[in-house]
């Protein structure tokens, strides 16, 4: 996936997108979790089109303005691709620009949604796990994960503080290591590739339900897809 690893570790989960989507519609390129003065825009663009176009997607369009975006716009993309950086201004920049309520109707119109790093935290039940800042109780996120929260760049290290983050609270983690897919659907369940965890209680299970990739379909039609990865290049 972008943003960690190399191509080839995640080339399974970019065909696995692609194969869910109309090829010849362009998929929308969201970079807004990423730091500008750090990686430009347009080279994050540069990295995904390299890869996806590969793949045979004949188009990857991006957005840097959020504001009064409509559902007719983007119903005019095969996909919606967030990629990493920094949860909370992704959050920020998503709600202040009331694009969350667009993205939801996207979604519920059965739209499919790509969300890497950050991009993936966005859709989980709660945030403050990502940020020590204070006062961030009004960007609440998506919530599209069956009301768990997202654990991203899991190793056997964050056990025990998954753990204890885990007592007493009413939402599980979801902890997603790097690479490793799942396809979920109302009706199955397909393992992919690799284990996810489940944290409640204090309590750490093999889930089965959510890995790095996650693939969510609605009575509409809609799919949420998860990716998380390591460090490295443009995410």
């Amino acid at each position: 996936m972008s943003g960690g690893g190399s191509s080839k570790q995640n080339l399974k989960v970019y065909e696995f997108l692609v194969e869910t989507i109309e090829k010849n519609k362009p998929i929308l390129y969201i970079p807004l979790a990423g730091d500008a003065k750090y990686r430009p825009h347009h080279m994050s663009l540069d990295y995904i089109k390299s890869i996806l176009e590969h793949l045979g997607v004949k188009e990857v369009t991006m957005w840097t303005d959020l504001n009064h975006r409509t559902l007719d716009e983007l119903k005019c993309f095969s996909a919606i691709y967030f990629s990493g950086g920094s949860t909370l201004t992704l959050l920020k920049t998503i709600k202040n620009s009331d694009f969350d309520n667009v993205l939801r109707q996207y979604y519920d119109w059965g739209g499919t949604i790509f969300g890497q790093s950050a991009g993936a935290i966005i859709f989980g039940s709660d945030v403050t796990h990502t940020t020590k800042e204070k006062g961030i109780s009004g960007y609440n996120p998506l919530n599209l994960i069956h009301s768990n929260r997202l654990w991203c760049h899991y190793d056997h290290t964050d056990e025990e503080l998954l753990c204890e983050y885990s007592k007493g609270e009413d939402n599980a983690f979801i902890a997603l290591s790097d690479g490793g897919a799942i396809h979920v659907t109302e009706s199955y369940r397909q393992v992919i590739s690799k284990e996810a965890y489940k944290f409640k209680d204090g309590k750490k299970k093999i889930c089965n339900l959510c890995i790095t990739l996650m693939i969510i379909n609605t009575k509409m039609g809609g799919m949420l897809i998860i990716n998380i990865s390591i460090s490295g290049l443009p995410e």
